[in-house]
């Protein structure tokens, strides 16, 4: 089949149906960014938080400071989380596979730690709740 037969066999709504797919590929791109954009001016917690229990919330603020909480539950499992200015980690974890520990800092809304052993999660999220996006990002996720 020539070069010739191919074109003719396009059609001009063709065109239009494929051009537009492209275009809508890229809505998700600029939502994620006007959503992130929101959280920037937000200040920001990270919510400690266990079996779906809240148990503990940092303000994320440039102040120099560290703070720590030590989660331990009847099981025996602990973890030590560390907020140190903008940063929060997991320091340490008596969990066997240390991921949660290796994971590192988090700094952004949206990130988390997830130590599944012990059940334990560490979020950052906006404080304002009219800058809550992770609401907004899992209605469309």
């Amino acid at each position: 089949m020539d070069l010739k037969k191919q074109l003719r066999m396009v059609r001009r709504w063709d065109v239009v149906i494929v051009l537009t797919l492209m275009l809508a590929s890229f809505l998700p791109l600029g939502v994620f960014t006007y959503a992130q954009a929101q959280v920037k001016d937000a200040e920001l917690i990270a919510v400690i938080s266990a079996d779906g229990e809240q148990l503990a919330e940092f303000t994320l603020a440039e102040d120099r400071k560290t703070e720590e909480y030590v989660f331990t539950d009847e099981h025996g499992h602990e973890n030590t989380i560390i907020r140190d200015g903008l940063k929060v980690y997991m320091s340490d974890a008596n969990c066997s596979d240390q991921l949660c520990v290796r994971k590192g800092e988090i700094d952004a809304a949206g990130e988390t730690i997830v130590c599944l052993p012990n059940h334990l999660l560490v979020e950052i999220e906006p404080s304002q709740p009219d800058a809550d996006v992770e609401t907004e990002l899992d209605i469309i996720s």
